[in-house]
């Protein structure tokens, strides 16, 4: 039934811990990456409702640099934090998980926000090429998530349907995007997270871990 295990890629498969930072020694660090992280989100949404488009690396940018002005912290700690953007690691579970997909002869893709060079540079870094098929980038139509255009390009390039796609994210409000277009979908609650309305959905599936996912795809098989 399901012939591709799509991926978002930042938060779920790249690991943006403030931990990855420890030679950064502020104490407004942790408040400038949340507030980063908040405004990633609202200016791509606001880009998109404005029908305007800002590549992701750019926003990223303008995001931390808002956020040092915000807690006045000199805009120049942005080129120490940056990097963790494009150098990023891969959580614990992602190599085990990519490989038992693998080794099922299931299709695996990411489908993000990021640029290409950001998705390039974190997928060449953790050595996970072989277990990446597909890369696609909302670069490509110049509209963000949870945009549905944004969702079809995963079954327009790979000409299957939104039934034969498993897609899987960390953050709720790409689950809904994912789940809204028809998408099977697993959420990554790693952090045993409060599970919000939007993730409420039957067709939203719950994991501790990647390493779940293969639990996940013998269930929908059942069904």
């Amino acid at each position: 039934m399901i012939k591709a295990i799509v991926f978002d890629a930042f938060g779920t498969l790249f690991n943006l811990d403030s931990a990855l930072l420890a030679d950064i020694n502020h104490p407004k660090l942790n408040d400038i990456l949340d507030y980063a992280r908040e405004k990633q989100l609202s200016y791509t949404w606001l880009q998109s409702l404005m029908k305007r488009y800002i590549p992701f690396d750019e926003i990223t940018t303008i995001a931390l640099q808002d956020g040092c002005k915000k807690y006045v912290v000199d805009v120049s700690m942005v080129e120490k934090i940056i990097p963790i953007y494009f150098e990023p690691t891969v959580f614990g579970d992602v190599k085990p998980a990519l490989v038992g997909i693998k080794e099922n002869q299931i299709e695996t893709a990411i489908l993000s926000n990021g640029t290409y060079a950001m998705l390039h540079s974190g997928i060449t870094k953790n050595g996970i090429d072989q277990l990446v098929d597909h890369v696609f980038s909302v670069e490509d139509i110049k509209v963000y998530k949870p945009n549905p255009a944004v969702y079809a390009m995963v079954t327009d390039r790979l000409k299957i349907s939104a039934k034969e796609v498993l897609f899987v994210s960390s953050n709720q409000w790409d689950v809904a995007g994912a789940a809204s277009c028809g998408f099977n979908v697993a959420w990554v609650n790693r952090n045993d997270s409060f599970r919000e309305s939007v993730t409420v959905s039957s067709i939203v599936k719950e994991v501790s871990s990647l390493t779940k996912l293969l639990d996940i795809l013998l269930i929908l098989d059942v069904n």
